[in-house]
């Protein structure tokens, strides 16, 4: 907060303060159309002050690093072209190694999985299958829910992948937002900026799997395996 925010602080709340208990003795002493315009006045007046402490008193955010979101587009660019890494707005949220030595890898459990899947080979044959779970646009009004987001279940059953998408779930966003008495004069506010993010072609919280297999590994079992580049 800045200097002047703090020293004016004190001074505007106690001022609002006074008007508040001003405004009540009159609209008790003044009843009916007398009582109302001093109760419009005390409240246009409040809103006034509240303008001056608006613009003195900085916003507060719940993190200062926030990552530019991307459009359906561009995520599929970014991993059809494998440059996942060059964008902060996608994240690896958990990466599972499964030793694997078998030579065929049976993916049907994968047909009717709620997510996006993409597979890649790896330059050797090292016996290892990784699978990474990745976020993307975590990030919404300064606060980043990366950590609230459940990973799906991973596992390999007598060569079958198995790939279990995590259960419905809801995250409770509370924020502290300081344009509510701009709001008053022009509209619009936070809720109007979360409605307008669905306007656009920019996800919230759009995830996808992607599948490393080992060099020679034969897939089967389903007719929609997607290998980067391909």
């Amino acid at each position: 907060m800045s200097v002047i925010g703090t020293l004016i602080l004190p001074i505007i709340i106690l001022f609002i303060l006074a008007i508040i208990l001003v405004s009540v003795f009159f609209g008790k002493k003044f009843k009916g159309v007398k009582g109302t315009k001093i109760l419009l006045g005390t409240y246009l007046i409040i809103l006034t002050v509240s303008v001056i402490v608006y613009y003195c008193i900085p916003s507060f955010k719940t993190s200062e690093n926030t990552t530019q979101d991307l459009s359906y587009e561009q995520i599929n660019q970014a991993i059809q072209q494998g440059n996942i890494e060059n964008f902060e707005a996608i994240k690896e949220k958990e990466k599972w190694e499964i030793p694997f030595d078998q030579d065929q890898l049976n993916i049907k459990p994968l047909d009717n999985l709620n997510m996006h899947t993409v597979f890649d080979r790896n330059e050797t044959d090292n016996n290892i299958i990784e699978v990474i779970y990745y976020v993307a646009n975590t990030n919404f009004n300064g606060y980043d829910f990366y950590e609230e987001i459940p990973s799906p279940t991973v596992s390999i059953e007598n060569n079958n992948m198995l790939v279990i998408s995590p259960l419905d779930y809801s995250i409770r966003l509370y924020s502290f937002h300081n344009d509510f008495v701009i709001s008053q004069f022009k509209g619009g506010g936070i809720m109007d900026e979360f409605d307008n993010r669905f306007n656009d072609d920019k996800p919230l919280n759009y995830d996808f799997l992607l599948i490393r297999v080992p060099k020679n590994l034969e897939l089967t079992g389903s007719e929609f395996i997607n290998f980067i580049g391909e």
